[in-house]
């Protein structure tokens, strides 16, 4: 990487002048692209002057609204008070040297410093041409891609939509505090043309789009936007292009809820953070009813376009996003004043008119931090309810089987069903003729019916499985031993 200030005040040939950090020491973390003696500059060099010139001020103001990184001034009298201020109030590193020593030899070290940093940027801009390319060829997501963009720039990456609505962040160690009154923020970071950096909120923009049209904007936090940060910015932005171009017709914004949902789902994001990327997102969190709800449907069918309509049809603000190939999760964020039950009413009323599906709802919740096991808890309802008619389902109307499906992974629960039912399980008629049998309390003639046989071929069923179980299926006890185990059966199937 190229050389900072400080790397430069430590060598040999400058530390021989005893230099003395005058101004802007807040800044000698600084970089620097090359050295000028006196004469011209540009951004990112430093530049080494014998003297002061009688015009310190306007003399450094100049230096300053170029970019150069500092200045090294050779002088063994004091610099004029008004000259240091001028520098501090730039942040401008302003360094004196106090004993005689040769530029030429400083220039020199400097240059050799500077050359090997260059080989090194040269090598990292290669990284990241390979890292992106190798992105491209795989039809990497978004996601990822800021995923990727953020740990090669070891800087906070953001990418959003044309309404400042943020689609993906990778913090890459910085505060995620940075998403705080994005939307605002993100309308003042101005970039004229596909790339530029602005310096007046420390933000370096690429823009994203294909066929000349702007799809959004990929922003990197970089105090001083290097080369390799141009290249990384307008690479990654690229690789997004193509990906959304490959995926015409399909909603970035869908694609950043699934990645915010699952991430939360995961573990991978606190709640703190997850409320900060939801508000830059546009659902706001805070002073807010959560109810998290997930609809099982069909494989292969795609029910998140019609949640979003009911959504929208219904005047609710939240998330929508397919959590796998079978689930779409909710998360409606209400008014306090709101009753979370009418609205996943008339949400559930929706989508079932959009086909069969189970909607499974966890429990209301008033605080961010109980989002992750509301939504957990509306999957594994969702995934426990089989077989239940109604239009919503919760935790308390599954009773037994719920309890079942909770505890489907203990090993105790397992063996349960072995020796309940594993004389029948090879047996799907006979356990579906059970299943009837119990669920009807005991009655066969209700039984009969709901498994579409005569009499007489139930009876004659329920004496083969009751002989395969050595079981007396007539006593209410036993009864309720299988059905318990017939639940279990069904959760440790779904699971």
């Amino acid at each position: 990487m190229l050389p900072t200030i400080q790397r430069i005040l430590d060598l040999e040939s400058v530390r021989h002048g005893l230099p003395a950090v005058l101004a802007g020491v807040e800044n000698i973390d600084r970089e620097v692209r090359w050295v000028h003696v006196a004469g011209g500059s540009r951004r990112g060099e430093i530049v080494l002057a014998a003297e002061v010139p009688q015009d310190s001020v306007p003399w450094l103001d100049r230096l300053a609204e170029t970019g150069v990184a500092g200045v090294i001034v050779h002088a063994s009298t004091p610099i004029a008070e008004e000259a240091v201020r001028a520098a501090q109030r730039w942040g401008l590193p302003l360094v004196q040297l106090r004993r005689e020593t040769r530029l030429l030899d400083i220039v020199d070290a400097v240059h050799a410093l500077v050359a090997a940093g260059q080989f090194e940027e040269f090598r990292r801009c290669e990284e990241i041409h390979r890292r992106f390319t190798e992105l491209s060829l795989a039809g990497a997501r978004a996601a990822t891609v800021v995923s990727q963009a953020a740990a090669l720039a070891k800087c906070a990456v953001v990418l959003e939509n044309t309404a400042h609505r943020v689609l993906a962040f990778e913090p890459a160690g910085a505060d995620p505090a940075v998403l705080d009154g994005w939307e605002s923020l993100s309308r003042k970071i101005v970039s004229p043309g596909q790339t530029g950096y602005d310096h007046e909120t420390g933000w370096l923009v690429a823009r994203v789009g294909a066929q000349g049209q702007d799809w959004g904007r990929l922003l990197v936090r970089c105090t001083e936007p290097l080369t390799r940060h141009v290249i990384l910015a307008e690479r990654a932005a690229g690789v997004i292009a193509l990906d959304w171009l490959a995926r015409d017709g399909e909603d970035p914004q869908l694609q950043a809820q699934h990645t915010l949902l699952e991430s939360l789902l995961e573990g991978d994001v606190l709640s703190s953070d997850f409320a900060m990327r939801a508000a830059a997102m546009g659902v706001p969190l805070d002073r807010c009813v959560l109810v998290a709800a997930v609809i099982r449907h069909q494989p292969r069918r795609d029910l998140v376009r019609p949640v979003r309509e009911a959504l929208r049809d219904n005047r609710q603000v939240g998330f929508c996003a397919a959590l796998d190939g079978v689930s779409v999760g909710v998360l409606l964020a209400l008014s306090p004043d709101d009753d979370p039950y009418d609205h996943m009413g008339r949400l559930a009323d929706a989508v079932h008119r959009a086909g069969d599906v189970i909607v499974g709802v966890g429990q209301p919740v008033a605080s961010v931090e109980d989002v992750r096991g509301a939504l957990l808890e509306a999957k594994q309802v969702a995934a426990a309810a089989n077989g239940v008619s109604l239009p919503y389902v919760r935790l308390s109307d599954l009773g037994l089987r719920g309890l079942m499906y909770l505890l489907r992974d203990d090993h105790r629960v397992q063996a349960y069903v072995e020796r309940e039912l594993g004389p029948l399980l090879e047996h799907a008629e006979l356990v579906a003729t059970l299943r009837a049998y119990v669920d009807s309390g005991g009655n066969k003639t209700d039984a009969a019916a709901a498994a579409h046989l005569s009499r007489q071929a139930l009876y004659d069923r329920l004496k083969r499985a009751g002989q395969l179980l050595g079981a007396d299926l007539d006593a209410p006890h036993v009864r309720a031993s299988l059905q318990a185990a017939l639940h279990a059966f069904d959760a440790i199937g779904h699971s």
